[in-house]
């Protein structure tokens, strides 16, 4: 088969990377990737096609045309990997042409690209979440958080639509929502502010076809850029799983009561969900309420998810696109060892990262499977330097969280560029 991966992160990596085991892909195309993952993967899969294709995938009339270029070229299957396709239409317009594709369509993707859809959804699917407000401009919502009970309780401001991980700030005060508000307002001028939650965040990822789902084991996302909560939010300075301390049951649960009753109330509303769901919870004993969804892969928990994963990725999209989940199991797959995925971010990030730094000693992970690329590119000297905000990761697996942590910190030391900036306490809790 002919399989082709949009996106260009280190998610699209990790996604390429686990499609290419499969026995069936003999050819995959990254639309329009990075250099450092093509190289990396045309050296492990030496007996397999892997090209890229250079098309951009920005709004919906660039979609159309790369969906009608991929008809006339026979792929067989697509992968969706990042949201903003998912919003501009992608899995439509591919559909349109009649090709297979995994993901949601953007009216079911509103999931995530909507956050006052996702918090009505949950509403009428009675989903446990927090205690919310709507606010449907900067005046109103500024005279809400005037309003809001601040002695007792502190609250979070999230901007409707999509955000790139930074459309959220946790505050602790009148003046700190004040200012949190000045910044958001620049991504959107609708907002939900909603009662903070404690607890232990992890993240949930399930496969879906529209009309059941089948769950990974749960996973942890750092969003923020260093251990401090109210640090800058990112798109995700590291990952591990599984969350240790988590049994079958609380599994079991949180399936019946936010991934079941989700997928039944998208169905009902004519916009069946496909592809992967991803709920964003915060767990406090037995009990738990969804933060947030996502309509995709999250980045990095694709990152050490896929990594553990046993059996055929492609096998599991298929399933999805074609409503034949009840094939499979409804617990997905995976080993029993850990993964710790740490992220190596420019200088700057996530406000104002600085670019075209060097860097050095890349030549042996281009050959390993040390980790994934994303923010990479070759200048006309042919050396690698950075090229984004999040620039690469390191994967560790082992038997134990500590010794997964252990190896990715010190692959990552194989590595550097000037300002390198790296969470140091990435699966630090359970070392």
């Amino acid at each position: 088969m002919q399989v082709m991966v949009l996106g260009s992160g280190a998610r699209e990596h990790a996604i390429a990377w686990k499609l290419l085991q499969s026995p069936r892909v003999q050819s995959l195309i990254l639309v329009p990737g990075n250099a450092a993952a093509l190289a990396q993967l045309q050296t492990q899969f030496v007996d397999k096609k892997v090209s890229a294709w250079s098309e951009s995938l920005k709004g919906n009339e660039a979609l159309v045309k790369l969906a009608e270029k991929t008809k006339k070229s026979g792929i067989d299957f697509i992968v969706v990997g990042p949201d903003n396709a998912l919003a501009d239409g992608a899995v439509d317009a591919f559909q349109k042409q009649g090709l297979k594709i995994f993901g949601p369509t953007s009216a079911a993707a509103q999931l995530e690209t909507s956050k006052l859809f996702a918090k009505r959804i949950m509403r009428e699917a009675r989903v446990p979440t927090a205690e919310f407000y709507e606010a449907s401009s900067y005046d109103a919502t500024r005279k809400l958080l005037k309003d809001l009970n601040w002695a007792k309780k502190q609250w979070v401001i999230k901007a409707d639509g999509l955000a790139l991980g930074k459309g959220v700030e946790i505050c602790e005060t009148p003046a700190h929502a004040a200012k949190a508000l000045e910044r958001l307002q620049k991504i959107s001028s609708r907002f939900v502010i909603e009662e903070r939650l404690s607890g232990e965040e992890s993240s949930w990822l399930a496969f879906c076809d529209g009309e059941t789902c089948s769950l990974f084991p749960p996973a942890r996302d750092y969003k923020t850029l260093t251990a401090d909560p109210l640090s800058p939010n990112t798109g995700g300075m590291g990952s591990m799983a599984p969350l240790p301390g988590v049994d079958s049951s609380l599994a079991k649960k949180i399936r019946e009561k936010v991934f079941v009753p989700t997928l039944r109330e998208m169905k009902k509303r004519g916009t069946p969900y496909k592809g992967i769901l991803y709920a964003g919870l915060m767990v406090k004993g037995d009990e738990f309420w969804v933060l947030e969804f996502n309509a995709r892969f999250g980045d990095p928990e694709a990152q050490v998810l896929l990594p553990l994963m046993e059996g055929d990725l492609l096998q599991w999209c298929e399933a999805c696109a074609e409503t034949k989940l009840y094939e499979l199991p409804r617990e997905v797959p995976c080993s029993s060892q850990k993964a710790v995925y740490v992220v190596a971010a420019a200088p700057g990030y996530p406000e104002s990262p600085k670019t075209s730094a060097p860097i050095q000693n890349i030549e042996k992970w281009l050959s390993s499977s040390h980790g994934f690329f994303a923010g990479i590119e070759k200048n006309s000297d042919g050396q690698w330097q950075t090229s984004g905000g999040r620039v690469l990761g390191s994967l560790g697996l082992g038997e134990s969280l500590s010794e997964a942590r252990r190896k990715a910190f010190a692959q990552l030391k194989e590595i550097s560029f000037e300002g390198m900036q790296v969470r140091e306490d990435v699966g630090a809790p359970w070392d």
